[in-house]
């Protein structure tokens, strides 16, 4: 175990050029009496490691030190070197490129890594789209990547296409086969467009500061949180069979009911989408709440049968 937090202290200062005791602590999880025990082991066996005195001093590698060993565990590799944004690559014509670099990575591993990398890479391969899920061709991609690396605004109609407005691009996000732009309005207000909805983008010679502490992740994790809270809800019970178990994505534990049935709780977009999402399983599902949505059922299922006499 301190041979791999020394590692990792190791690859933290290279990669961070400099950091105080209690910096690598918390990364480390570690108290900081045993980080300083861990970098008087690491000036011992050689690496040079020094402290900076004075304030924003911290603990640095001479300028020039690079380590050739990577850490990777086996499943670190795997986590690296399986494949699972290849569409997102094509899409930003960055596929070849990916290869070559995975290539030239996998060559710099040592052996044992270098096989566990070619292993997986042979045997894993993630695909986040469904089976009906239609590619959206990203008209607009090459022109809003241009605009956020060189922090130029652009011009763009979205929906009223009459109307086009100046935003600032600061992000770009792949969410399965659609692509999505994060930007700043004039105001500072941030929005999301999805790319294929983007009737016209024009790349303007005005430069923009991206907002002090932007980050995309958190910014996307947050907007996705919201949307899904503004979505409608229409809780239900049903007592089904479990092959109608499928059809219900549980909000609460489902609970077995016995001689084949189980009860769960589910949330759906409305009433309309919930009796024929029970109609569709033929009997094998059955409302237990709320009552509206039993007679509403029943109601259905009549005007169905009267339909087939």
């Amino acid at each position: 175990m301190r041979a791999e937090r020394l590692l990792r202290l190791l690859l933290y200062l290279q990669t961070h050029g400099q950091a105080t005791v209690a910096q690598l602590a918390r990364h480390l999880e570690v108290s900081p009496r045993t980080v300083q025990r861990d970098l008087d082991a690491l000036s011992l066996a050689g690496v040079p490691v020094y402290s900076v005195r004075g304030r924003g001093g911290g603990w640095t590698l001479l300028p020039d030190y690079r380590t050739r060993l990577t850490g990777l565990t086996p499943s670190e590799v795997m986590s690296v070197f399986v494949t699972a944004t290849a569409h997102v690559l094509a899409d930003l014509g960055l596929d070849a490129s990916s290869d070559q670099a995975i290539a030239k990575l996998i060559a710099a591993l040592p052996e044992p890594a270098r096989r566990d990398a070619e292993f997986a890479r042979q045997r894993l391969l993630i695909d986040h789209a469904g089976w009906e899920d239609r590619r959206e061709v990203p008209r607009w991609l090459d022109l809003c990547r241009q605009a956020i690396w060189e922090e130029r605004r652009i011009a763009i109609t979205y929906r009223n296409p009459a109307e086009p407005f100046i935003v600032a691009p600061l992000g770009l996000v792949a969410k399965s086969r659609t692509w999505y732009l994060v930007a700043a309005r004039p105001d500072g207000a941030l929005r999301t467009y999805r790319l294929g909805r983007v009737g016209s983008a024009l790349l303007t010679d005005e430069g923009f500061t991206r907002p002090s502490g932007f980050e995309l992740p958190k910014y996307w994790a947050e907007a996705q949180r919201l949307f899904r809270e503004s979505m409608p809800s229409y809780p239900i019970v049903v007592r089904a069979r479990e092959g109608a178990l499928r059809r219900f994505r549980a909000t609460a534990p489902v609970l077995a009911d016995g001689d084949g049935w189980f009860v769960v709780e589910t949330d759906l977009e409305n009433a309309e989408e919930a009796c024929a999402a029970v109609l569709a399983q033929g009997g094998a599902a059955v409302v237990m709440a709320p009552t509206e949505l039993v007679e509403r059922v029943r109601l259905a299922a009549g005007a169905v049968a009267d339909a087939h006499s």
